[in-house]
């Protein structure tokens, strides 16, 4: 009897525990198919990665309306990052407040990642001799604006499907692919401009804002920007009196500025020298469409090289 007693026990005890690990396997596979969170912080590294990731997981980002360069993230921000599954941004000298991200994320589950890690920046086109001054980072002397280069944005498009293959293998091929696909994109972009760009007379262009010299070294093309890798810089007299030379030496005809931005010195200079103004944007803030990222970036292409075909005439 007590044999008896003894089996039955077993048996509910075995039940229970084939009960319980049911149950926790449901649970772990409910884990595994919820979906991560990802929060990118502005619109180049959130139109990249949600064409990376397509439908299989939901991209935020947390700066969608201003240019990066001065943004501070608030409190909000900040939260909105630490309770993400990832957080992508484009590079550390960009984005400089990410340093302190990182150094207090241990305490959280958020992983961070770098877009533009391993890329070379190049060094922007009249900064090279600027002295450095007390606060200022050398990474500052160096033009972060790799999106603006259809090839550079396949590779950072590459390097997000690669860390995203790594957390989700099982949607691997999918990202995988689907970055395949950008690069491809990019290449046929870059193939169809590169021609119209080499037949141009007048190769040379002047910004507001130094953001396209991956861009211009991408097609052959140099840039003069009066304003250095931010459009809040003030150029001095000295870089003026240069501004003006060079429009004269090149005769350049057009001023490209930046929507959404500060235009005082743009039209100081434009009212010196004669330039007309245009708008090429550096993809910074939402453009507030539905158009692909480089369907954004062929707009702004295709901008610049019918404003110098014109100018060559």
């Amino acid at each position: 009897m007590k044999k008896s007693i003894h089996y039955i026990v077993l048996a509910c005890l075995v039940s229970l525990f084939g009960l319980l690990v049911d149950s926790v396997s449901v649970e772990a596979s409910k884990a595994n198919k919820e979906p991560l969170r990802i929060v990118t912080s502005f619109y180049p590294m959130y139109a990249i990665t949600k064409e990376i990731v397509g439908d299989k997981h939901p991209v935020y980002m947390i700066n969608s309306s201003m240019g990066i360069h001065g943004f501070e993230p608030s409190a909000n921000d900040v939260a909105e990052i630490y309770q993400a599954d990832l957080f992508i941004y484009h590079s550390v000298a960009l984005e400089s407040w990410t340093k302190n991200i990182a150094k207090n994320a241990k305490s959280h589950p958020v992983q961070l990642i770098e877009a533009s890690q391993g890329l070379d920046l190049m060094k922007v086109q009249g900064l090279e001799d600027m002295e450095s001054v007390a606060g200022m980072a050398s990474a500052s002397l160096y033009d972060p604006h790799t999106w603006l280069d259809p090839i550079e944005a396949g590779r950072e498009a590459t390097l997000i499907a690669n860390h995203l293959a790594e957390i989700d293998p099982n949607n691997a091929d999918f990202y995988q692919q689907n970055a395949k696909s950008f690069n491809q994109k990019a290449k046929a972009l870059v193939d169809t401009y590169h021609p119209i760009f080499a037949k141009l007379k007048n190769k040379t262009f002047i910004t507001q804002h130094t953001a396209f010299s991956y861009l211009a070294k991408r097609f052959g093309l140099k840039q003069l920007g009066i304003a250095g890798i931010s459009s809040e810089v003030e150029p001095s007299s000295k870089r003026m009196a240069e501004i003006q030379q060079f429009i004269q030496r090149y005769q350049v005809k057009t001023l490209f500025v930046e929507p959404n931005a500060n235009q005082n010195m743009a039209k100081t200079v434009a009212k010196a020298t004669g330039v007309k103004l245009a708008t090429l944007s550096p993809l910074e803030s939402d453009p507030q469409n539905n158009r692909s990222f480089l369907d954004n970036l062929a707009s702004n292409i295709q901008i610049l090289a019918e404003t110098l075909q014109k100018e060559g005439n």
